[in-house]
């Protein structure tokens, strides 16, 4: 009697299991996905697409960083030529792009001090300062106003006089030279160009983290002024 009874509760016992195995496979046999499988899928797929994303702006160019220039030497010439104009030694184009941001430059006596200028300054001469691992600012007189001036010269006065970040390096002046500026301000470090069509201290303090001191003598003078 023992036995038949313990054949019985295994009998019931496979035919609940059969059972309970029919309702998780449901009419069509199949059984459905584990909550776990879809919310790792997701948790994948999502990273995929973050990864992607993260590939395409990393390989697109950094506005910030303006555009680089050719490379138009570093020649020494005399304090007081103007190359743009011609002048020997300096040939014919000696320079690329307007304004220069490499180039025949001004000997080491004819470095300029950091500093806002209210006159054009030579772009022959500006050039070494560059080569420095300076940044200049030119802007066109007739195209930014007295304000953007002012607020043109606060912002370099404030890099030089406190070297933000170890940076004093900066230069600003009213573009006097042959041609037209490309922008009505136009940033140049040591062969990089950013222009601006308004005054804007958040693209210059990016254009200066991705640019200062990149140059081929960047421990070069003039130092700090006082």
């Amino acid at each position: 009697m023992a036995k038949r009874r313990t054949s019985g509760i295994q009998r019931r016992e496979r035919a609940s299991e059969d059972a309970l195995n029919k309702r998780l496979d449901g009419s069509s046999g199949i059984a459905l996905p584990d909550w776990r499988l879809l919310l790792i899928g997701g948790v994948l797929i999502v990273g995929v697409i973050i990864l992607v994303l993260v590939l395409l702006f990393a390989s697109g160019p950094d506005p910030s960083a303006g555009t680089q220039l050719a490379n138009d030497g570093s020649e020494h010439v005399a304090v007081g030529t103007t190359c743009r104009s011609a002048q020997a030694p300096c040939g014919p184009d000696p320079y690329s792009s307007l304004p220069a941001a490499s180039g025949p430059h001004w000997d080491p006596s004819g470095l300029a001090q950091w500093g806002a200028y209210s006159t054009p300054q030579n772009e022959s001469q500006l050039i070494h300062n560059l080569e420095h691992g300076g940044v200049v600012i030119w802007y066109d007189p007739e195209q930014v106003d007295a304000d953007g001036v002012s607020e043109l010269t606060s912002y370099v006065e404030r890099q030089v006089s406190a070297g933000i970040s170890g940076r004093f390096k900066f230069i600003l002046t009213p573009w006097g030279g042959e041609g037209e500026l490309p922008a009505p301000i136009a940033v140049t470090a040591w062969r990089q160009l950013l222009e601006l069509d308004t005054v804007d201290t958040g693209a210059l303090d990016a254009f200066t983290r991705e640019n200062y001191g990149l140059a081929p003598e960047p421990n070069g003078g003039p130092g700090p002024p006082g």
